[in-house]
């Protein structure tokens, strides 16, 4: 095992966090503004990651070191702490699910997997969920489609609602992981997980509720396709994972493929962006 120290100003912080976002899925350590620690198996894979951030810039200073080997799962219990999201739901590791609580129970397994409810990414999504659900904008006969599953926590909060809906992941890892808290959480009857891409879903199959948690740069690239999924009679699609500096471009996007101005959420240095239609 090895840690990956990367220090640098908060200005140049800024720009590797979407690199962070897209390749360390497991989770990194914010020290402070300056400096972010990542930890790595082996240490060609730290050594990767330094050089991607060196494409990036080189004003940054690094500092790999050799850790002592220990269960991080185990490890995890010091960190994983439960969340409660907008009087709705309350995500829980699962050594805590006997928590007594009148919320909605989520139930998570960390491992190597995105997701848990801290990021602002995530509870962006969740809130918006919990929103709509409470306005009627979404009932229990509608379905979901959670792009970039990852340890598929908001399919988990739709199907815990009564949606019914498919996530799909390109990390076999995460969809593993996906389905093990799809188990624990007793959605299984509505919530079906795969390993693929959005081209590898039916074109004949549409979604009312549509989750894109996913880098900036993605959700740009598939617009097109996200877009041909939404059922045109009544949905609502949910971008996140976008740095409040790129919702703008991420937003234009979409308007020139015909959505109209979209809602925008923000915590911290993270937007979403939402569209709600309902022709009836």
């Amino acid at each position: 095992m090895y840690s990956l120290s990367i220090q640098s100003s908060p200005k140049n912080m800024e720009k590797i966090q979407t690199l962070l976002y897209q390749r360390i899925n497991w989770g990194w350590e914010e020290k402070n503004q300056n400096t972010v620690l990542i930890h790595f198996l082996k240490k060609n894979l730290a050594l990767d990651f330094k050089k991607d951030v060196q494409n990036i810039s080189r004003d940054y200073v690094f500092q790999i070191r050799p850790v002592q080997d220990k269960d991080w799962s185990l490890d995890w219990k010091k960190y994983f702490t439960p969340i409660e999201i907008h009087d709705t739901f309350i995500v829980l590791p699962e050594w805590l699910e006997t928590t007594p609580s009148d919320l909605i129970k989520i139930i998570i397994t960390p491992k190597m997997a995105f997701g848990t409810g801290h990021h602002p990414t995530t509870s962006l999504c969740l809130k918006t969920l919990s929103s709509f659900f409470k306005q009627g904008k979404l009932s229990k006969d509608c379905s979901f489609l959670d792009l970039g599953t990852g340890s598929g926590i908001l399919g988990i909060a739709a199907a815990k609602l009564g949606l019914t809906g498919l996530g799909i992941d390109i990390d076999g890892c995460a969809v593993d992981n996906a389905r093990e808290n799809i188990f624990l959480n007793k959605v299984e009857d509505r919530f079906e997980v795969r390993t693929g891409e959005v081209q590898d879903i039916e074109k004949n199959q549409k979604f009312n509720l549509i989750f894109a948690n996913i880098l900036a740069s993605t959700l740009k690239s598939l617009a097109a396709q996200i877009i041909s999924l939404l059922n045109k009679d009544m949905y609502c699609l949910i971008l996140s994972g976008i740095l409040s500096s790129q919702a703008e471009h991420v937003a234009q996007v979409y308007m020139r493929l015909g959505l109209d101005q979209p809602c925008a959420d923000h915590e911290k240095e993270w937007d979403s962006l939402v569209w709600t239609h309902n022709s009836g």
